[in-house]
């Protein structure tokens, strides 16, 4: 015989409640309340009927917990968002789930019809009856009488009537896998009981989705005064993917495997992956004061966790320790996915630009290297920002890195993510080591470029040595234009005609491979150094063409060579595509001296300003100087760096003076100063 029940609800409203459950988690939902309910095992069962499209034919869960007492039904499935378990059990499981009363009912997700089989000990024995709901009226429940039988306690849930979206592959693909997910951390730290899920009587695997075990021990004493030790034994456990609803966690448990307590580690929500569960286990954590009976500290307004002042003394030094240690093994965890963050925003090309030049590659290694361990201290830093806050914050970090404003950074990211105290010193510590290590590559760079200016200074004014242009003076510049400004890139150097110039010039700034033409009398004329650098923060071009005369072949610049800069700035100006607004273009004719015409020059261009101008229209200018000027101006240029490191100049250059030409042109050309090549386009 069966009675009828009406839930305190209407179907439509339980239905729009439990909206948001999926498929998953009306499964699950029915595994924990066996767990709820005492279970040590829980088992899911399914079978197909293997056709052309295999389809599911039954599927049931059933736990060996301690049943639904008949007596008690009423007040377990009339409530709606109301569970009985809860108002009994909250204080004495922390693991309990099946906390709102609504659990039972979200077989409706996957299927049209539920019935519970049920055994419960009563004072005359066991007892068993059955249940049943119809999603179409879910506001109501049917139920049989109760009647004696043999075996155990426990509840089978026969579901039926599945809805299309739960079939077999579904279960396979998805289901089991949410389900590792779910009761992977439950089914650990219950192992030792000898908890088990079994999906179709085979226990439940979860070890594919676990990255690293430990098992160790923590010895704390117990007190000042005496030596005895309480020693910990601690179990630690990185996922490989996020658990569904579960933090990570400490999980203490005393020696009979009851967990006693719990709380969320200080690892939670640090924009990082690093999943884990702690399980601590003692009998120390017998003294935990239950949550029903706890107190708020008159000092902190928070629960008090222990009765005796030693024992919080114990756990905070024990909480210290493992925090400690969760840190320690996060730290390779973070270096290694700082790599992929890298790889991340590269792809994305957040990053801020740098050029090919030693100092701008140099640059970026810091800011990379920065970016990575900056991570490492704190990942949420650089979690839940869209494509251009990242592209924001990544070039404000290297504003701060370029003004040196290291302390400023410091004090502002302390602000934004309120880091604790080791945080912060490590961060401190991190912005120091950085410039540290900076100091000490620019130091290496420094050192070349001093020792190379030494050696170019001889191969230009030692005449014994006949250095010629174009084998010689113009193979060294060719390979450190440095000399004439950071940050550019080499178009072309001798031997390129105006078109093909024009070509890769195209490519640099544009990406553009196609061939151009130009018509003009001079296109077949070659320059000797050509040189791009483009401005992203002021989006200014700027250009510089170089004419160099060895004092081998000239001993003084002419009216003759400056026509031939001339003709080269006349070329240029007859392309459209060499011209700009905000294009700007430097000529430099360098040479040992120059004659009266040249002075001329120089001196009519005064009223600009500018040393060694000697001729201005527009966009365009003309400078003519000396070797050993430019030499000063490099000199002048690397002495504020050299007088912050201590380079001894004289000690680097100490034995050039010892060195033919080929030995010459040989250090010359192994020098760790030497920038990239010219641009060729295929």
């Amino acid at each position: 015989m069966e009675d009828i029940e009406k839930i305190e609800i209407s179907s439509l409203a339980i239905k729009k409640t439990l909206k948001k459950f999926s498929q998953e988690d009306a499964v699950c939902q029915y595994i924990w309340n066996g767990f709820d309910a005492g279970a040590t095992e829980i088992n899911l069962d399914y079978a197909l009927a293997r056709t052309a499209i295999d389809t599911l034919t039954t599927f049931s869960i059933q736990d060996n917990g301690s049943g639904i007492n008949y007596h008690e039904l009423t007040k377990k499935f009339k409530p709606f968002y109301e569970s009985e378990k809860a108002k009994k059990g909250k204080y004495q499981d922390f693991t309990l789930r099946g906390k709102d009363g609504y659990g039972r009912l979200t077989f409706f997700k996957f299927c049209n019809f539920a019935q519970w089989e049920t055994t419960f000990e009563s004072e005359a024995g066991l007892l068993a009856y059955k249940i049943s709901i119809n999603s179409h009226s879910m506001d109501s429940f049917t139920k049989t009488r109760p009647v004696p039988t043999s075996g155990s306690s426990g509840t089978k849930i026969e579901f039926s009537g599945f809805s299309d979206h739960f079939h077999p592959g579904f279960i396979e693909k998805k289901l089991v896998p949410y389900i590792l997910n779910e009761f992977a951390w439950y089914l650990e730290i219950n192992k030792d009981k000898g908890y088990k899920l079994l999906i179709n009587g085979i226990a439940v695997d979860y070890s594919a989705i676990i990255e690293d075990v430990q098992e160790f021990p923590v010895s704390i004493r117990k007190t000042i005064e005496t030596p005895d030790l309480i020693t910990f034994k601690c179990y630690f456990i990185q996922w490989k993917s996020k658990l569904n609803d579960e933090f990570s966690r400490f999980y203490f448990l005393n020696d009979k495997f009851v967990l006693k307590n719990q709380m969320t580690t200080k690892l939670n929500k640090k924009g990082d992956r690093f999943y884990h569960s702690m399980i601590i286990r003692n009998n120390f954590f017998n003294n935990f004061i239950a949550p029903e009976e706890a107190e708020a500290s008159q000092d902190t307004g928070k629960l008090r966790l222990f009765y005796e002042r030693d024992d919080y003394v114990v756990f905070r030094e024990l909480i210290e320790l493992l925090d400690k240690y969760l840190k320690d093994k996060r730290r390779p965890f973070l270096k290694k996915y700082s790599e992929i963050l890298i790889h991340q925003f590269e792809r994305e090309k957040v990053f801020p630009k740098f050029g090919n030049n030693p100092w701008d590659q140099l640059k970026k290694e810091e800011f990379v290297a920065l970016v990575k361990e900056l991570y490492e201290v704190e990942p949420a830093l650089f979690v839940k920002l869209n494509m251009e806050q990242k592209k924001t914050f990544l070039h404000l970090l290297n504003l701060v890195i370029d003004a040196d404003e290291r302390e400023n950074l410091f004090k502002i990211l302390d602000d934004v993510v309120r880091l604790d105290a080791r945080d912060r010193e490590e961060l401190k510590e991190l912005l120091s080591t950085t410039r540290l290590s900076n100091v000490i590559k620019a130091t290496k760079l420094v050192h070349d470029r001093i020792l190379t200016l030494s050696q170019l200074k001889k191969l230009v004014l030692d005449h014994e040595l006949q250095a010629n242009e174009r084998d010689h003076l113009q193979r060294v510049i060719e390979q450190h234009y440095w000399i004439f400004g950071e940050q550019y890139n080499m178009v072309c150097a001798a031997e390129v005609k105006f078109e093909e110039a024009l070509r890769r010039y195209s490519y640099i700034l544009k990406g553009d491979k196609g061939k151009q033409k130009i018509d003009h009398p001079d296109k077949l004329k070659e320059m000797d150094i050509f040189l791009v650098r483009q401005d992203y923060q002021t989006n200014q071009v700027n250009n510089v063409v170089v004419e160099l005369k060895s004092p081998t072949s000239v001993k003084r610049l002419t009216q003759k060579e400056f026509n031939q800069v001339q003709t080269y700035m006349n070329t240029i100006l007859s392309v459209d595509q060499f011209n700009a607004g905000n294009y700007f273009w430097e000529f430099y004719l360098i040479g040992q001296d120059y004659d009266d015409f040249i002075r001329n020059q120089l001196e009519n261009a005064q009223h600009h300003g500018e040393f060694g101008l000697a001729f201005k229209i527009k966009n365009y200018k003309i400078y003519v100087k000396k070797w050993s000027e430019v030499f000063n101006e490099v000199d002048l240029r690397l002495q504020w760096i050299n007088q912050k490191l201590l380079v001894e100049k004289e000690k680097l250059g100490a034995g050039n003076d010892k060195l033919e030409l080929d030995e010459l042109l040989e250090e010359l050309e192994n020098s760790a100063a030497i920038q990239p090549g010219q641009i060729r386009v295929e």
